[in-house]
């Protein structure tokens, strides 16, 4: 009943635009029901109690609680992230801006903790042999979504008010109610790793898998943005620096160059996005980099360790909703005059929100999650079983540095937590397996029949 009711959320989630759902009014705070949803969503899962496994032993049972103490398959992310949020929350009390804007950074973080416990929960709460086909199925889910993105946005197909010309935005993208074009990238990686994965592990539906990768790296390329452009080529790289089989990570990486030819062929020949990809230049964002590295270099020693609030200078939830520059549509460029310089209404940057406003905290939890990446793309890395899945996450990672993730489009990170999560949980279990299954069965009566004998 929960994966059904995961499945509805995310059809309303990914199709119905927020300009057909209800919107409500909490404490003289805007709330959209896809929000509401979200976090009735997370609470479900949250409460649920975790399906058993289909068979274990009292002695695994014993080493899993040992290991789960010691070092679990999430590494300790769970704890450590609503820390974070905790934290977050003592900080907006110093913050000092309004009252209003106060109520909708509260609810932000509100949003923020419900994206990840869904995401955790929706891998935790499922036995560790459904994780793969629960991953699997997002994938294709996505790329349903992609698809019907990509025709809506490039052609005059028009489907619950998905389409790109309807915004006012002079390059035609592909975006649309769960993603938009300069952050779409974002969870689309992963799939699309996960997909490679699955197409050179189980050659079967050989020709369904290849369609799902070529659609998944045609909505990437429709999306006309340098940040997906960047990450695709950071994920190349990965692949074939850390896949122990080289052969079969070059011929991954040339299959994904032939496809994103392919692509970039159709999607400039249907529109003009091709014009955007021509330079990187973005002097908006370069200047809210810059303010933001004066403001930690001219500000004291105390407020560099504590951070200087959550909201203290970014306010950004009533200016989204205000301006109308949510998942949909966000080509809203809203500047603020600082007394150190301009910068963008939210950082833009998850990397940026966390050190300027969170201080020492935020800097040490990024620096955690890095090391769960790092951890992901080398735990015996000679044998691991999802190298390329690890490689699409690790690569995601970047994406907190160019775009402003984690504590807003809390839907799209929910679904990043949810690859995250999904692939710790692989990795663990192929290495748990391993473990195991060191001895082989005949050794293993040889040893039990000569300690008898002793």
């Amino acid at each position: 009943m929960l994966d059904l009711l995961f499945w509805l959320s995310f059809f309303y989630w990914t199709v119905l635009p927020s300009t057909k759902t209800p919107w409500f009014e909490i404490e003289s705070i805007p709330v959209n029901g896809k929000d509401i949803l979200l976090v009735v969503v997370a609470c479900m899962f949250l409460l649920c109690p975790r399906r058993k496994k289909t068979s274990s032993t009292t002695l695994q049972r014993r080493e899993h609680l040992i290991n789960a103490f010691l070092e679990p398959w999430h590494y300790h992310l769970p704890i450590l992230t609503v820390s974070l949020i905790f934290y977050a929350t003592l900080s907006l009390q110093d913050s000092r801006i309004d009252p209003r804007d106060a109520k909708g950074m509260m609810f932000t973080l509100i949003l923020t903790a419900s994206s990840f416990l869904l995401g955790y929960n929706a891998i935790a709460k499922r036995p560790a042999e459904s994780v793969r086909l629960f991953l699997w199925r997002l994938t294709v889910g996505l790329t349903g979504v992609g698809l019907l993105y990509t025709v809506a946005s490039l052609s005059s197909f028009q489907f619950a008010g998905v389409r790109s010309a309807l915004i006012n935005d002079p390059t035609v993208r592909v975006q649309g109610p769960l993603f938009g074009s300069d952050d779409g990238y974002f969870v689309l990686i992963p799939a699309l790793a996960f997909a490679i994965q699955e197409l050179i592990q189980t050659p079967t539906k050989r020709l369904f898998k290849l369609t799902i990768i070529f659609i998944l790296m045609l909505t990437l390329i429709g999306l006309g943005s340098r940040g997906a452009i960047l990450i695709i080529g950071v994920f190349l790289c990965l692949t074939i620096l850390f896949n122990k089989n080289k052969k079969i990570a070059l011929l991954a990486a040339l299959g994904v160059i032939v496809f994103v030819m392919i692509a970039a062929a159709i999607v400039f020949a249907t529109s003009n996005t091709g014009e955007r990809l021509q330079s990187l230049e973005d002097s908006s964002r370069s200047d809210t980099y810059l303010t933001s590295f004066k403001i930690i270099g001219n500000r004291t020693t105390d407020l560099n360790i504590l951070g200087s609030g959550y909201g203290s200078y970014w306010d950004w939830y009533i200016l989204d909703i205000e301006d109308g520059s949510d998942a949909e549509g966000g080509r809203t460029f809203k500047i603020i005059r600082t007394s150190f310089g301009p910068i963008l209404y939210h950082p833009h940057s998850t990397f940026l929100l966390l050190i300027v406003e969170l201080g020492m905290a935020g800097f040490l939890y990024f620096l955690f999650l890095w090391t769960v990446y790092a951890r992901l793309l080398l735990r015996d890395s000679r044998k691991l079983e999802f190298p390329i899945l690890g490689c699409g996450i690790v690569a995601s990672g970047f994406s907190l540095f160019m775009n402003f993730f984690i504590f807003r489009l809390q839907m799209l990170t929910c679904l990043w937590w949810i690859f995250l999560f999904g692939a710790l949980a692989l990795s663990s279990t192929a290495s748990s397996c391993r473990t195991q299954n060191t001895i082989p069965p005949d050794e293993r009566s040889q040893f039990a029949r000569h300690a008898d004998r002793l």
